[in-house]
């Protein structure tokens, strides 16, 4: 009876000798997955703030209006609407121009700036010349929806 009382004494020692080292082991175990949770959630994080953060970029870019500098139109209605402004140069100057045939001061000022010009019907343009004198010009322009460009 000693004998099997030593024994169960000596089991229970390798029992919990052998126990211990298990929960060493868990412990270890359940500390790397607590620490490759923590590395995960803190890239996940600063990824997903980095994404915010670029999202906000574009969107701004994609909220602001693009003006050309000449075009005060433009910009007056992009500040009422309180959005951010891009300034354009503006175009270059086409090598062309654009004249009704009847249209002398379009056809002279082509001449002097050296600008082909091209003979188009009245309806064609975007924006017509008129005096101011000429109501008809401006009646015109009027009822087609057209700019005026005051010539005198």
């Amino acid at each position: 009876m000693a004998k099997s009382a030593g024994c169960v004494v000596l089991l229970m020692g390798v029992l919990c000798a052998a126990s211990g080292a298990q929960a060493d082991g868990l412990f270890e175990g359940l500390f790397d997955k607590a620490k490759d949770s923590a590395e995960r959630k803190t890239r996940d994080r600063v990824n997903q703030r980095i994404d915010q953060t670029v999202d906000k970029a574009i969107n701004k870019t994609e909220e602001a209006v693009q003006c050309v500098s000449t075009d005060q139109e433009c910009l007056r209605k992009a500040k009422d609407e309180g959005k951010q402004v891009t300034i354009l140069n503006a175009p270059p100057a086409p090598d062309s121009v654009k004249c009704v045939a009847a249209d002398q001061s379009c056809l002279k000022q082509a001449k002097a700036q050296g600008k082909k010009v091209e003979i188009v019907d009245e309806n064609d343009l975007e924006t017509l010349r008129c005096s101011v004198a000429d109501a008809d010009c401006l009646k015109r322009a009027k009822s087609m929806g057209k700019k005026v460009e005051i010539i005198d």
